[in-house]
């Protein structure tokens, strides 16, 4: 009896991809800024019910997602600041391409908050978002 050959491990490096917020036509281009993102799920069980059968039936399972990042920052006229300060609590569509090589995307609505600005003199300053989903994002195929 033959033992089956393993598959070989499949690895993705993350970039060169694309990262926008914003809708078609007037969505913010921020993928030079990217440094890293995630999209980020996170459950939360509910507390089980103990029936007479001794069987308990499983708590309620819920799912939210976030949009967790660090980006260079950008002081450019309407760039990440004027966008998301004019904009906070808005839910607007995003777009997220990690790798094209891998063709593949992530899609959905985004509540965007304001970025914080600043940082250390003389250094080139970053900023990290995280940043709620509206629902469900979309794992397809990159455009």
């Amino acid at each position: 009896m033959t033992t089956p050959t393993p598959a070989a491990p499949k690895a993705q490096t993350m970039g060169p991809g694309k990262f926008s917020i914003g809708t078609a036509g007037s969505a913010l281009d921020l993928t030079a800024q990217v440094t890293n993102l995630r999209v980020v799920p996170s459950v939360d069980v509910g507390d089980a019910t103990p029936t007479l059968s001794g069987v308990d039936l499983p708590g309620e399972r819920t799912y939210t997602w976030t949009l967790q990042g660090t980006l260079i920052q950008d002081l450019t006229s309407q760039g990440m600041f004027d966008y998301t300060w004019a904009n906070p609590g808005k839910s607007v569509p995003f777009s997220f391409v990690p790798s094209t090589a891998a063709g593949r995307s992530v899609t959905g609505t985004v509540i965007v908050d304001p970025l914080e600005l600043g940082g250390d003199v003389k250094k080139k300053n970053t900023t990290t978002l995280e940043w709620g989903l509206v629902g469900t994002p979309v794992l397809g195929t990159a455009v």
